[in-house]
């Protein structure tokens, strides 16, 4: 009998926690959509599926194979996968953001102020100094709610080119803000 209120107490201070933690998550990607800086990427999707969460569009940006001129002051023979790395984007005249420097590791403590990091990490261990690495921004899927995904992939087929605007918290979290094609916005995140 003594049991009963303890177990009582303990799932409801689990199910208190777990709301918390969720709750975070939720602000937390909020936070970076609406204030984050906004940046415009160039992308080619293709169109998978994922039977727990939907249609999504998979992204394959520019900025996702970083060579090995771009490392900051650093000689990099080889990473793991998974290893974090930072790249500073900025905007081309064309209105678009290429990487222009990486570093593994952490943000470099003398970044200029209104500079753009985004982190990633190392798909693949690198095998030489020729060889560019692949990284993942934690911004390859764009989920599209069912009524709409139809309308989205049709656009797609239509236009090979995709603009993906990404907002980037000044950590170098990245999320995706909206989906454009010639301008012209298709859809966009809500907050929450």
């Amino acid at each position: 009998m003594h049991r009963k209120p303890f177990l009582l107490a303990s799932a409801l201070a689990s199910v208190v926690a777990l709301c918390g933690v969720l709750g975070w998550m939720i602000a937390d990607r909020a936070a970076i959509l609406r204030d984050g800086h906004e940046i415009v990427l160039k992308t080619e999707p293709i169109d998978p599926r994922d039977l727990l969460r939907g249609r999504y569009v998979r992204l394959n940006y520019l900025i996702s194979s970083i060579p090995p001129l771009l490392y900051k002051d650093q000689v990099v023979d080889y990473f793991d996968s998974g290893t974090t790395i930072f790249v500073r984007v900025e905007e081309d005249d064309d209105g678009f953001w290429t990487a222009k420097e990486a570093v593994v590791g952490s943000l470099p403590d003398d970044r200029a102020d209104g500079d753009v990091w985004i982190r990633g990490e190392t798909r693949f261990r690198m095998a030489s100094t020729n060889t560019p690495a692949f990284v993942l921004y934690g911004i390859e899927r764009f989920y599209t709610p069912e009524h709409v995904a139809p309308e989205i992939e049709e656009r797609m087929r239509d236009r090979a080119v995709t603009e993906i605007v990404v907002a980037v918290a000044d950590d170098g979290r990245a999320q995706i803000k909206a989906l454009r094609q010639d301008g012209e916005t298709i859809f966009t995140e809500r907050l929450f």
